[in-house]
């Protein structure tokens, strides 16, 4: 896959992470860290999750808002009734900012009272958790954490879940960002922008999963909003300008910007956030687009994402950035990343559940090894907060195309599973620039797998294909480091844990789709056409399929959609097209498992989104 300057970021910290966490991996020496204490002025942000009142009744609540049998089927809370009804007490709350108050911290709870987050002075911060803030050094990287478990007194920690924020960990400097973006990109070349971004438009995306009837019976997305969670900012002028150029009218004030915590943002990562927002807009017409960015860290994922829960705007929320389940494992082991986050996670995906939103996350673009690039797994790894049981993990697929491999025509006659499998004999004879140009051409392909974190959901017992799979072995790993195998190896077995991905659709950038952007450090540049990749851009575009979907609902949203989908594929007239086949059809490892409804390459597979929306509203 050709390499082009948006990658240099990608490529530059991907490898970074490699060569440092490789070392760690491997059991190197480290260097003596160093530490000093945190200026007491420095000023600190620190998340408090609260307890919810009933995860039992939340729960409940959230399976029967979409099911048809229930007498709640539809009927969504709004943030305040989710915060009387589940979150935290308010008299809770109250003695904690009362509290916090008296050491002269400021404390805002978004609404849902699920997370409450605390501003204030270093010195201020350390008597009010009992802790001591300390700057580390270890030669490599310098991070801030704590020096002991943050404490609160017993009369209030009760009404607490956990406290994160403390710890500031960062692999890079500010200028990198330690969640990754999932999408690959290659150029277009000036000369072909009038053709070639036609034939690659999201046209594509309306063509091949039967979206045009949804257009032809009026809906657009009209006074519904798409959230996109993000970490980056981007130039509004490029995203007008690719929808004027791709012919679809839009109104000229449909774009808003939160930034959470009042970050200014930063452009490493600035494409992913122009791709999601081109690609939701292009499908959803009318819609509104809110895009929330925040820090790049833990905390500001999770601030970003009760914020946007907690507005309740958006009806639908795409995410494209995310971790590896192995790299999370690293850093809860290290202190950096709260031992409970995947939990926190879940809490939040489910307060958006209860009220309503539709969530999309992508699964990763290093098959069934996320996170290969970070040098953190020798196995087969999932993306988080795809994870979840709580949002709709997209896969990708890739589409009919001819390949010229070692002067040998290779054709791919059907969609199938997005692997870079069928390559592979081309790259022995291609030269890299560097381990992580390398793997990144071996490990393309859209994630999917078994959850080592979530138990695998009511909604996917029962489903043929789950909890089972099919797979291809290619590679083995000797000392930490991926080694093809002379002869692919055959297995088949069964596994448990949260399976994902839920449904899938082309991501592959060999057959994706335009994008148009400006370089982020010359404005006055006439700007580039790309052909863009990656499951990253697939979920933005089922978030905006969803709400040209709840055009025809009368409850204005679909809500969680995973216990519905579930069900649907089961009929006889699903709305689904499995991609089962066991051969030529592998997120290079799981393939298709022949017959099943599921399998853990592409999920339930493709979407006829005609099919689709008569379920959700008939």
């Amino acid at each position: 896959m050709k390499k082009d300057w948006f990658q240099k970021f990608f490529i530059s910290t991907g490898l970074a992470m490699f060569i440092l966490l490789g070392s760690c991996v491997s059991g190197a020496p480290q260097a003596q860290a160093k530490t000093t204490n945190v200026s007491d002025s420095k000023q600190q942000l620190v998340d408090i999750v609260l307890r919810p009142k009933s995860q039992k009744s939340l729960h409940k609540f959230v399976y029967d808002s979409v099911n048809p049998s229930s007498s709640s089927y539809r009927s969504f809370v709004t943030p305040t009734t989710f915060s009387k009804r589940f979150g935290q007490n308010s008299k809770n709350v109250k003695a904690l900012q009362t509290y916090l108050k008296k050491h002269h911290l400021k404390a805002s709870t978004y609404k849902g009272n699920l997370i409450m987050v605390v501003q204030g002075k270093t010195k201020n911060i350390e008597k009010a958790f009992k802790v001591n803030l300390v700057n580390v050094n270890n030669g490599e990287v310098k991070y801030q954490k704590a020096s002991r478990t943050p404490k609160l007194p017993k009369r209030l920690s009760k009404s607490v879940y956990t406290i994160f924020g403390l710890s500031n960990y960062s692999l890079f400097s500010s200028s990198k960002t330690q969640y990754q973006p999932t999408s690959l990109h290659s150029r277009l070349t000036n000369s072909s922008v009038s053709n070639t971004s036609q034939k690659y438009s999201p046209t594509r995306f309306v063509r091949r999963y039967n979206l045009q009837s949804l257009y032809d019976n009026g809906a657009t997305g009209r006074s519904k909003t798409i959230g996109i969670i993000s970490f980056a900012n981007f130039h509004p002028n490029d995203v007008y300008r690719y929808w004027d150029d791709e012919g679809i009218d839009v109104k000229s004030n449909r774009l808003s910007v939160y930034r959470t915590n009042h970050y200014k943002g930063t452009w490493d990562g600035y494409d992913e956030t122009t791709i999601d927002v081109e690609q939701a807009g292009a499908i959803a017409p009318g819609s509104n687009i809110r895009t929330y960015i925040a820090r790049p860290n833990i905390t500001g994922m999770v601030n970003s994402i009760a914020a946007a829960v907690g507005q309740n705007v958006a009806d639908t929320l795409s995410l494209s950035w995310g971790q590896s389940e192995a790299q999370v494992a690293y850093e809860m082991k290290q202190g950096i990343t709260p031992k409970k986050y995947n939990q926190i996670m879940n809490l939040l995906f489910e307060q958006a559940a209860a009220q309503g939103m539709s969530v999309f996350t992508a699964t990763g673009d290093n098959g069934a090894y996320d996170g290969i690039t970070t040098g953190l797994t020798s196995g087969l790894s999932v993306d988080t907060p795809s994870n979840s049981p709580y949002v709709t993990a997209v896969g990708g697929t890739t589409l009919p195309k001819t390949y010229t491999v070692n002067k040998k025509k290779v054709t791919i006659t059907k969609e199938r599973a997005w692997g870079a499998d069928f390559l592979y004999p081309n790259y022995k004879h291609q030269r890299f620039f560097g381990n992580l140009d390398m793997l990144q051409s071996f490990f393309a392909g859209g994630g999917g797998g078994f959850s080592k974190y979530n138990a695998t959901p009511s909604y996917q017992k029962g489903v043929s294909g789950v909890g089972t799979y099919n797979a291809t072995d290619l590679w083995k790993f000797k000392y930490g480091r991926p080694v093809l195998l002379k002869k692919a190896v055959n297995k088949s077995g069964k596994s448990s844990g949260r399976n994902l991905p839920d449904v899938s659709a082309n991501a592959d950038p060999n057959t994706g789709y335009s994008m148009f952007i400006t370089p982020k450090n010359n404005r006055n540049s006439k700007g580039q056409w790309l052909i863009t990749g990656g499951t990253s851009v697939v979920a933005p575009q089922m978030a905006a399929a969803s709400v040209l979907m709840s055009d025809f609902n009368t409850n204005g949203r679909l809500g969680f959609w995973n216990p519905q989908i579930y069900r649907f594929a089961k009929r006889s007239n699903s709305p689904f097209n499995p991609l089962d086949s066991r051969t030529n059809n592998t997120n290079l490892y799981y393939t298709g498992q022949p017959g099943k409804l599921y399998n853990q390459a592409t999920g339930l597979g493709t979407i006829d989104f005609t099919a689709l929306n008569k379920a959700f509203n008939s």
